[in-house]
């Protein structure tokens, strides 16, 4: 399987990936490095820094927590966790052995890179002729399920734990379905229902680009109206 579009399916689930999740989405493959808090929502110094992991220790039911050992990098390099505090680090720039990484098991990491082989078969990755095999929509094909229930599509790219999709080949198929509209279009859904686009324009445009904000059906050019 390609790497980066490996990397870039575990991704899919945002900040909700854990370093142990993250080891058997990529085939138990080690070492990785992966990066916490990457959009830096709780600190921008979270950018710099990364851990390099070459150990996990799975535990718990099902194997979703444990422990994962590894090395401290900021600005790509090896430092120390609690920069100018050596004694206070969970990890040094002088330790030759892996160190225990503190919240390994928590989500909000982001796989950067596999470094080594995977040992396990990856995740599985659907493209839209594949046919489900869990979950609501067990049976159908991506495809189908992407032109009656989007919806669902969209949940389970972020929330289903174990199912990852091709988004390249989604969003390609999900652009087949959706019809742009024109300013004489009548909307066939919502409180303006059975009234036309350049109608609405004249009394509540706002609404207008609410539903183009927040509607993935809705395709308009507003450029039409002027």
């Amino acid at each position: 399987m390609d790497k980066s579009k490996l990397i870039k399916t575990i991704n899919q689930k945002g900040l909700r990936n854990s370093l142990i999740s993250i080891y058997y989405n990529s085939g138990r493959a080690l070492p990785f490095r992966a990066q916490r808090f990457p959009d830096g929502r709780v600190s921008d110094w979270y950018r710099s820094q990364f851990v390099e992991v070459h150990e996990v220790k799975p535990g718990g039911k099902g194997g979703k927590y444990g422990y994962a050992y590894g090395f401290y990098f900021r600005n790509g390099e090896r430092a120390d966790a609690t920069e100018n505090n050596p004694e206070q680090s969970w990890c040094k720039m002088s330790d030759t052995e892996p160190q225990g990484i503190p919240c390994a098991a928590c989500g909000s990491w982001v796989l950067l890179d596999i470094l080594g082989e995977a040992t396990a078969e990856p995740t599985k990755i659907y493209g839209v002729n594949d046919v489900l095999e869990i979950g609501k929509h067990k049976g159908k094909t991506l495809a189908e399920v992407i032109r009656s229930d989007w919806g669902w599509v969209k949940w389970a790219k972020e929330n289903a734990e174990h199912i990852f999709f091709d988004m390249d080949e989604v969003m390609e198929e999900r652009n087949k379905s959706i019809k742009p509209l024109h300013s004489e279009d009548v909307l066939t859904y919502g409180k303006y229902k059975g009234q036309s686009i350049k109608e609405i324009a004249g009394f509540d445009i706002n609404y207008l680009r609410w539903l183009s904000a927040n509607n993935d059906d809705f395709v308009f050019d507003f450029k039409e109206l002027s």
